[in-house]
């Protein structure tokens, strides 16, 4: 007899046929989709976008709580940002050269985010922090920055060093993640730290001379919680005291957790900062800001005083154009979305981690207000290195109960909920989640 996450995964199978095949004819001109989404039940590729709903080529509807990964803050194309990139189409799309909205969208996130004195604007997150390492190198004239384990800071070299799990949680050992990485990255210019751990500021101290930076995000993917000020407050008096520069990853909290994003919300003020993700407007973007003798090095270009920067496509009219009309809305909305998402995420979190508790099951919906990861783990969770082990059956089979219900949540695990999600929606999310976890139950997985 088949068990239930058997059952989940047919029905599922038999209703995206059209997917599954364009997964297939992918494989064939493809080394890797550009957005891979990990590991999912099914593969799903998406067609019709609108507010909290995604529809997929089989013309099957879900609730989404991807959210493109974060930026929809606004939920998918809401109508002040659809109405301005429409517009901006109609007059130029790329020309290399300089346009205005670069400074009214520079405006808005020097308004917003209180370190911001000057911004670069680049394409990706990616491209963000890597400038926001490479200034701080040559500002400081030190060769290294520190990362903490667990974090995510994009695709380039410097971003692609973790901590070994294997190694002494105090003082981390590094590795790259997959091959094609210098060894003297992970030997010699990147370090890498415990992650909410005093062990931290130790080795910050120790390793002073050399360290550039530190770089953090004010709330990590894989274990978003909402209670980290203390802990970069005393990051940023660290850095203070030992001449290194402190870097916001806002790529995710950014505009999310408020307005302000992570310094707003934590009250902590970084020397830079990264954005992307909602500051486009679901458009592609990224950008670095902070102290203006520190981004001044950008304004020198390739010059041998200088710090280069550049692309093609950086500050292209339609990605300035979205993000200026949709930081604008938030702007001019904050008193009703920032309340709205934190009732809503809260309502969430409350049901679903009361239903593990009453019904003991090893799980908790970690969150810092609209963003989220599931943990399927037992016992407190300070960083990443506390998610071994993870229950990965029953990690696999409660996301493939989440789709067959109709909600999807990326393959990795993060998620959000945004404004247009109605209470209305997020109760099916909860009664979703609810019924996914009972399945596990009555499967025997946890």
């Amino acid at each position: 007899m088949p068990t239930p996450s058997e059952d989940a995964l047919a029905r599922l199978l038999a209703r995206t046929r059209k997917s599954q095949a364009a997964q297939e004819e992918g494989a064939r001109h493809l080394a890797l989709e550009v957005v891979p989404t990990f590991s999912m039940p099914t593969p799903l590729y998406v067609e019709l976008a609108s507010g909290s709903r995604v529809v997929d080529i089989d013309g099957n509807e879900y609730l989404d709580l991807a959210m493109g990964f974060g930026p929809h803050v606004l939920g998918h194309r809401p109508p002040a940002v659809e109405a301005a990139v429409k517009e901006a189409l109609g007059r130029a799309w790329q020309t290399a050269m300089l346009n205005t909205t670069q400074h009214e969208l520079a405006r808005l996130l020097k308004e917003a985010s209180p370190s911001a004195e000057l911004a670069v604007f680049c394409n990706t997150g990616t491209e963000a922090t890597m400038y926001g390492m490479r200034v701080a190198r040559a500002f400081t004239g030190k060769p290294a920055v520190a990362v903490f384990e667990g974090a995510y800071h994009g695709a380039h070299d410097y971003a692609l060093i973790m901590d070994d799990p294997k190694s002494e949680r105090t003082a981390p050992a590094s590795r790259a993640i997959g091959k094609g990485i210098p060894d003297v990255i992970g030997d010699v210019t990147v370090r890498v730290l415990p992650y909410r751990h005093e062990a931290a500021f130790d080795l910050i101290r120790r390793h002073a001379d050399e360290l550039a930076a530190v770089v953090v995000q004010p709330v990590q993917n894989i274990t978003p919680r909402a209670d980290n000020g203390e802990f970069l407050r005393a990051l940023r008096t660290v850095c203070d005291d030992s001449g290194v520069l402190l870097m916001f990853d806002e790529i995710v909290t950014g505009f999310r957790l408020a307005l302000g994003g992570g310094q707003e919300y934590f009250d902590v003020v970084p020397d830079l900062a990264t954005h992307g993700k909602a500051l486009g407007g679901g458009l592609p973007i990224g950008a670095l800001s902070g102290r203006a003798d520190v981004m001044s090095l950008l304004s020198r270009g390739g010059t041998k005083e200088g710090v280069f920067s550049g692309g093609t496509f950086s500050g292209n009219p339609l990605s300035m154009a979205a993000g200026v009309a949709a930081v604008t809305h938030l702007r001019d909305h904050q008193s009703q979305i920032y309340p709205y998402l934190h009732e809503q995420s809260a309502r969430l979190a409350a049901a679903v981690n009361g239903f593990c508790e009453a019904e003991q099951i090893p799980a908790v919906l970690m969150s810092a207000e609209s963003i989220f990861c599931m943990q399927f783990t037992a016992g407190p969770i300070e960083s990443a290195r506390d998610l071994h082990p993870i229950n990965r059956a029953a990690e696999r089979a409660f996301y493939l109960h989440l789709l067959d219900q109709g909600v999807l949540v990326p393959g990795v695990h993060v998620f959000f909920v945004s404004s247009a999600h109605t209470p209305d929606e997020v109760d099916r999310i909860i009664a979703a989640f609810v019924h996914s976890l009972g399945q596990l139950r009555a499967e025997g997985l946890c």
